[in-house]
């Protein structure tokens, strides 16, 4: 559980620090209700996913954002990794490396980081 929490403080300083750093006003982060029985994961790392606290996570850089003046908005996660940011069509990542049929390739953490940024909150306002 100490190690967990610190890990969670740890990950959250990076991500508000690089926030700070390029001067952002909004960080996205998905939500992540029911993450633990929507995920398909390897065995090897189902015991990470069951025990690790996302919400705490999620309140770690909450506060310190709000600390920092920076707004977090939850957005939904549906189809973010499948969705080409290029021409808006949906397909499946072949492994980590996500390729459609407009020519876009990139890894598919990239495509998913991109549809997040320019999705609206989950409750439908969106930033500028």
């Amino acid at each position: 559980h100490r190690y967990m929490k610190d890990q969670n403080h740890k990950i959250s300083r990076k991500i508000v620090n690089m926030a700070i750093e390029e001067q952002v006003s909004v960080i996205k982060i998905e939500k992540l209700t029911n993450i633990r029985q929507t995920t398909r994961t390897s065995r090897k790392n189902a015991k990470n996913l069951h025990t690790w606290s996302f919400y705490q996570l999620q309140m770690f850089i909450a506060y310190k954002a709000a600390l920092a003046g920076i707004k977090v908005l939850e957005v939904n996660p549906a189809y973010t990794s499948q969705t080409c940011p290029a021409c808006s069509k949906r397909n499946k990542a072949d492994d980590r490396t996500y390729q459609c049929l407009c020519g876009f390739h990139t890894h598919r953490d990239r495509v998913g980081a991109i549809n997040i940024m320019r999705q609206p909150g989950a409750d439908g306002n969106s930033l500028s």
